[in-house]
């Protein structure tokens, strides 16, 4: 990274030092010379160039070339091309030289510290800071949704104008009159740009620098004049962050490790905290709460479908013709549906039409429990995950969390303990060699698992609910088992036990 003229000029602080340059902020200079020719094709756009007033009013040169001038010069001699720092009182020639030289040293060690601090995988609050470290006003990180991600944690603000005051209140920047200028600045410039509200906070000004990330906007830094003017080695400086920041975002993912997914999902899939402002606020935008019940689907691509050109987005329009009141997003390989439509399970249309997207696109689909707070979508998630463990590759089929529920419990049981030691006794009297077991365990477990319903439990297993009345008689004639005097307790007890044994019967 290189320096600007204004950076220079700043740090010296000469009482008496004078800035002649261009409209253009450039950062262009990486090193001080000693100017020592007439020759402006051996002069170079990127070297400082410290020399005196007759010899700098002797050269003719249109290239954008920066000096520090030592003594009084007419300036209607100056290129207007030129950046000139005019030094007209007498100062030692090696004293200016090496002020200079330590203006570059220092901000040379200080890029060397962020990009030790970026590469060993520093959070992007400890980047951010140290990135800051030469502005003097607070800056903002705020997402592309205007969320405010961060902001530089080593300035005091007790003291905050109506700006800073609303976003650190709220988590978000103010909705612009203009909005729609505003955006297109955000997609037209890259630079750093100054901006102020044509609303009530039309008196403060901000200087806004678009965060680009693999040439997509990811969010801007932005900053008020809230301690100190908005002078041109204030931008500057910004411009330093601006680079600085993106450089970190492509190594950095802690916020756009997959511009694809929404990062705040990303980070409470993830268990990162998310102030509940912002999350309120990007839910908002898509007239969502964060207490409103919903439930995760899952679809994870097949071994076929990854190593073809994959991408999710093309499934996204066809996911959301099935769920018309949902989040849809892509994280990592998946993609993954916040459904606000509690009753699309029971939906026998929708879940045909589920079956047929599946089977089509060769997907395995699988759902989480209804949870009433997304804070807990990473609890969701897992529960996805796990009953993926459970689908098998070459059915198309919807696993819910709730179907391998005890299953998966008996799964890690099976990992800590010996599940015979769980069965109850008066099971082990069935002939677990003889099929027919396998039809009366099924009948068992269903008709506990809906709460001692027959009529539920036929039309669970699809079957006439007199067939279910026959195979409990069965079960209690074999085992003495009295369903109606068992406590709640020791159902629970029958319940697993129907589980253990299912998995060592013959079908």
């Amino acid at each position: 990274m290189k320096l600007s003229i204004d950076i220079i000029f700043e740090q010296i602080t000469w009482p008496d030092a004078k800035l002649i340059s261009s409209k253009t902020i450039q950062l262009n200079l990486s090193i001080i010379r000693f100017c020592r020719t007439d020759n402006d094709q051996e002069l170079s756009d990127e070297v400082l160039y410290l020399t005196d007033a007759k010899k700098l009013a002797r050269l003719k040169s249109e290239k954008p070339l920066s000096f520090i001038c030592l003594g009084l010069i007419d300036e209607t001699l100056l290129d207007p091309h030129w950046s000139v720092i005019i030094i007209p009182s007498q100062i030692d020639t090696g004293e200016i030289f090496e002020t200079v030289q330590a203006v570059f040293d220092r901000y040379h060690q200080w890029l060397d510290h962020i990009n030790e601090i970026i590469f060993n995988g520093n959070t992007l609050q400890t980047i951010l800071d140290a990135s800051c470290l030469y502005l003097k006003n607070p800056v903002a990180l705020f997402d592309d949704s205007q969320g405010l991600l961060m902001r530089t944690s080593n300035i005091n603000l007790d003291k905050l104008d109506a700006i800073w005051a609303h976003v650190l209140e709220k988590g978000y920047s103010l909705k612009e009159v203009d909005s729609i200028n505003l955006n297109e600045k955000f997609k037209n410039q890259h630079q750093p740009f100054f901006y102020q509200s044509p609303d009530t906070f039309g008196n403060i000004k901000r200087l806004i620098a678009p965060i680009l990330v693999n040439g997509q906007i990811f969010g801007s830094l932005a900053m008020t004049e809230l301690i100190n003017p908005l002078t041109r080695s204030e931008y500057a400086n910004l411009c330093l962050a601006q680079q600085i920041i993106e450089r970190a975002l492509t190594v950095n993912d802690e916020f756009c490790k997959n511009l694809e997914t929404p990062w705040y999902l990303y980070h409470l899939i993830k268990e990162k905290y998310v102030d509940p402002n912002i999350l309120s606020h990007h839910l908002g935008l898509k007239g969502r709460t964060i207490d409103e019940p919903y439930s995760l689907w899952c679809f994870s691509p097949s071994g076929k479908i990854l190593n073809s050109d994959f991408s999710a987005q093309a499934y996204f329009n066809q996911l959301s013709r099935l769920f018309t009141s949902a989040m849809i997003f892509s994280y990592e390989s998946l993609i993954l549906v916040c459904d606000y439509n509690l009753e699309s399970e029971n939906n026998k249309q929708i879940q045909g039409q589920l079956l047929d997207f599946i089977t089509k696109s060769e997907f395995k689909a699988t759902k989480s429990m209804v949870f009433n707070d997304l804070y807990q979508i990473n609890l969701a998630y897992l529960q996805c995950q796990i009953s993926n463990e459970y689908a098998d590759d070459a059915a198309f089929e919807i696993i819910s969390f709730n179907d391998i529920y005890a299953d998966h419990i008996l799964t890690v049981l099976d990992r800590h303990t010996k599940l015979d030691v769980l069965i109850v006794p008066q099971l082990r009297s069935l002939n677990l060699q003889d099929p027919y077991t396998h039809e009366l365990l099924i009948c068992l477990k269903a008709y506990i698992a809906n709460g001692k319903n027959i009529t539920a439990a036929a039309d669970s297993l699809k079957i006439h609910r007199h067939t279910v009345v026959y195979r409990l008689k069965n079960i209690l004639k074999l085992t003495g088992l009295n369903y109606e005097e068992l406590h709640d307790d020791t159902m629970f007890q029958l319940f697993l036990s129907c589980g253990i044994l299912l998995r060592v019967t013959p079908q």
